[in-house]
């Protein structure tokens, strides 16, 4: 009786309104414990168009007298975002989107995808973008970060090339992604980026790479990214340090997300080199913290 009351509702009022009651009588149900264990994470049809179906319904999902009945409504999803993860990505995603993003976050499908979309004019690798997916990253986090980096006027595409090459190859940690992170910690908090991956030459490499130069006011800072404090060198700090004399600047910034695990390398690389090259060059060097967070 309770089954075919719920499908007079949604024949006769709306697939909403049976769901709701799906839920009610599920709570209201004799042992509801019993039921709910029965139930599973799952996409519901919600509406047709013709033999097409025009939107979806994600949550909790429980066969219940040869019916799918949604016990808990998680979100909604758009025929037209359906649509677009599986030709880009394939169906499957569907249900990885729905697992990482809505389940565990608590997202809007329809939020997620819009970001993804708006990420993949960056991601133009297809398997660097199925990346993103698959290591479950924050997309709106993501989404800002490689905006911030792509939009600096001098650089900014090769870092976004970059990226999507090293993730394309599936390297664990992207190098580039690290410097495009701190790019977008330095815009938002009023450094003007103005350039990325600048191509310098001294008398220590003909051949060397400023990762970024920016400006707050009068002050203009050369900064290194490293994901690892290991890679950091004094010999890498020598050419930016004769570098920064030559253009009158007076300070270096290395960023790194970690790789310092006792006192004694957070004292090497922390302290020693920043004097050693201040000693050598007259140049101020500061070494920073800043979790990735694209690991």
């Amino acid at each position: 009786m309770d089954n075919a009351l719920s499908l007079a509702i949604e024949h006769y009022v709306s697939p909403e309104a049976a769901m709701a009651y799906d839920a009610l009588s599920t709570i209201l149900a004799p042992d509801p414990t019993d039921i709910v264990r029965g139930g599973k994470w799952g996409i519901k049809i919600l509406a047709k168009d013709g033999d097409e179906i025009s939107r979806f319904s994600m949550g909790i999902v429980k066969d219940y007298l040869g019916r799918k009945i949604m016990v808990r409504e998680f979100t909604k999803v758009s025929r037209e975002n359906a649509r677009w993860v599986v030709n880009e990505l394939g169906k499957q995603y569907l249900e990885e989107i729905g697992e990482k993003y809505v389940k565990r976050r608590g997202m809007d499908f329809d939020e997620v995808v819009n970001s993804l979309k708006r990420i993949r004019r960056w991601l133009t690798n297809k398997n660097a973008f199925k990346e993103v997916i698959r290591r479950d990253w924050d997309v709106e986090k993501l989404e800002e970060v490689l905006n911030d980096a792509s939009s600096v006027k001098h650089g900014g595409r090769e870092i976004i090339s970059k990226i999507n090459q090293e993730l394309a190859r599936g390297q664990i940690k992207s190098g580039a992604l690290y410097e495009a992170e701190v790019v977008s910690h330095l815009k938002r908090n009023g450094w003007t980026i103005r350039e990325v991956e600048k191509r310098v030459i001294t008398s220590i490499d003909k051949n060397t790479e400023i990762d970024i130069i920016a400006e707050k006011g009068s002050e203009t800072v050369l900064i290194e990214c490293k994901r690892n404090a290991h890679k950091i060198s004094e010999e890498q700090l020598a050419k930016y340090a004769e570098y920064a004399i030559n253009k009158g600047i007076r300070k270096i910034e290395v960023y790194y997300a970690g790789g310092i695990e006792n006192i004694r390398d957070y004292y090497y690389y922390t302290q020693y080199l920043p004097k050693e090259i201040k000693s050598r060059f007259g140049v101020d060097v500061e070494v920073r913290y800043l979790a990735s967070e694209f690991d």
